[in-house]
């Protein structure tokens, strides 16, 4: 994985790690030399990823339930001002149950 400094030049890290190589600079120039990362980090600001992502290191964490949001009793009262809240047209609007009927769906439980 590489790494942009805040010049813009990119590193990319040794094997294990613990090195850094600057590989090109910004300006077009060839890069070169090798540095601790924590040195470049001092000598150069922060390290970003160069495609824009940090390498997960785990298993992302579960998206929030509505449960776990909201006691049920604001669940209840988010749906009701859901319904009565906007304006539906001349059509039958929703019931409170159908708007907490998506939510679930849309949590994946049924």
């Amino acid at each position: 994985m590489r790494y942009i400094d805040r010049d813009g030049d990119t590193w990319e890290p040794s094997e294990s790690g613990e090195w850094m190589t600057c590989i090109a600079r910004a300006d077009g120039s060839c890069g070169g030399g090798t540095l601790t990362r924590a040195q470049v980090e001092e000598d150069f600001g922060p390290l970003h990823p160069a495609d824009g992502e940090e390498p997960q290191n785990g298993p992302l964490p579960p998206f929030p339930t509505v449960e776990g949001v909201m006691s049920r009793a604001s669940v209840f009262q988010s749906a009701h001002a859901l319904v009565t809240g906007l304006p539906w047209g001349d059509e039958e609007k929703p019931s409170v149950y159908d708007v907490l009927s998506v939510a679930k769906w849309l949590e994946g439980d049924e």
